[in-house]
């Protein structure tokens, strides 16, 4: 079973996330996005970058560009390149892939999202964030047999690391065993 977060913007689906894996003290791997300084502007910039790393501010990071009164301009190349690169090495290396997050800018980026489906129909943990108001291919993500779908609340923010942190350890213990057998 995999667990993907969900809720309102600002909500603290990523702070969720950040308190859950530095509680698990696991090997893991995926990608995160994130806004620059400048996220509460209307002229903003995505970036995306390994899970494991710091935010990195740099140009080859960008996936998205948002203008006032434009829609919003994705990198469906670095989608399908490098986003889809940092799954497929999670899935070779880490004991859990992180996902934060899916959304309705990868619309066009087939490749990074049959690298999202099929880490989704495999045995290792995922956890991921999947954006509220997205339609469309990540539809497949909350439909998936083998996702759990948790919103995130003001309520429940503030317990839910303790919850994600058994669960996970648990699989990812398990995939960990079962590697060691083979």
């Amino acid at each position: 079973m995999h667990v993907f977060l969900t809720g309102e913007i600002q909500v603290g689906k990523s702070t969720v996330i950040n308190k859950t894996l530095n509680l698990l003290n696991i090997n893991y791997g995926g990608f995160k996005t994130y806004f620059g300084e400048n996220r509460h502007s209307s002229d903003k910039i995505l970036y995306m970058n390994s899970a494991a790393e710091p935010k990195a501010f740099d140009e080859e990071n960008v996936i998205a560009k948002f203008q006032e009164g434009r829609m919003p301009v994705a990198d469906v190349l670095k989608f399908n390149t490098y986003g889809s690169e940092l799954i497929r090495d999670a899935k070779k290396k880490a004991d859990l892939i992180l996902m934060d997050e899916c959304g309705s800018l990868e619309f066009k980026a087939l490749e990074f999202q049959r690298e999202v489906i099929d880490a989704l129909n495999g045995y290792k943990p995922v956890f991921g964030v999947v954006k509220l108001s997205s339609k469309g291919w990540t539809d497949a993500i909350r439909n998936h047999s083998n996702v759990k779908l948790i919103t995130v609340t003001k309520e429940n923010r503030d317990y839910l690391p303790d919850v994600l942190k058994d669960f996970f350890r648990y699989k990812a213990e398990k995939v960990h065993n079962e590697a060691q057998k083979k």
